[in-house]
């Protein structure tokens, strides 16, 4: 996304794309972890980044605060809400049962061009074993796996679908759960990817099952790892 949204002289207070523009930017930082659960963020300095005035910002971050996904205090920081245990484990049980009706009911399961995309997303995944910095390994495999899953999501071919699992993952995204449990998986990781994607075309429910193991083992592990707590 352009870092300059609009300019000055095209900005009103009252631009429903501007704010929902600021909004998505918001929105892709924290799924994509740039902004973590926890920190705070700054109206000026998200202005100053987007070029526009504090207004549509504040639009942006009100509707997160909505949406459950941060909180305001007056004269205090706006900061990113730290999900608990519970939503956390609530997350992932609702994005088991999505992924799975997107494999055995979605409208675009049979699509040969779908899953190619999967297919390239996999060898990628190959690749990354290759590089000899973890930190690149793991912040490789968060944005890999984010786009896998997507890709699951998107053979239902369903637009509703698409929006919910967005939000899903605004509030507990990869990145929380990789801290976790990557190191873990590494070694088989790509491997267990590859074989979804290889039952997709031919034994769909075994693709729902292997999606199934693969949520419980992960779960799992962050359980174990996690703080007693919020395990985060």
């Amino acid at each position: 996304m352009s870092e300059r949204l609009k300019s000055s002289t095209e900005e009103t207070a009252e631009s429903p794309s501007l704010v929902e523009r600021v909004y998505t930017y918001l929105l892709e930082r924290i799924i994509g972890g740039a902004i973590r659960y926890g920190d705070a963020i700054s109206i000026k300095k998200v202005a100053a980044e987007l070029s526009v005035s504090s207004m549509p910002v504040r639009e942006a971050v009100k509707r997160l605060e909505f949406e459950g996904v941060v909180t305001i205090k007056p004269r205090s920081a706006c900061r990113v809400r730290v999900p608990s245990r519970r939503m956390i484990l609530e997350v992932y049980e609702v994005r088991e049962a999505l992924e799975g009706y997107a494999v055995m009911h979605g409208r675009g399961r049979r699509d040969p061009t779908a899953i190619g995309r999967l297919r390239v997303i996999v060898e990628k995944m190959r690749l990354l074993s290759t590089e000899t910095s973890a930190e690149t390994r793991e912040r490789g495999a968060i944005e890999l796996d984010r786009q896998f899953h997507t890709e699951i999501i998107g053979l239902a071919g369903n637009e509703l679908l698409d929006g919910f699992f967005r939000q899903l993952s605004l509030h507990v995204n990869m990145t929380l759960m990789h801290e976790k449990t990557y190191h873990a998986l590494e070694e088989e990781w790509a491997a267990m990817h590859a074989e979804i994607v290889d039952c997709l075309e031919s034994d769909r429910p075994r693709a729902v099952e292997l999606l199934r193991q693969q949520f419980a083992r992960a779960t799992d592990l962050w359980k174990a790892n996690g703080t007693p707590d919020q395990n985060l």
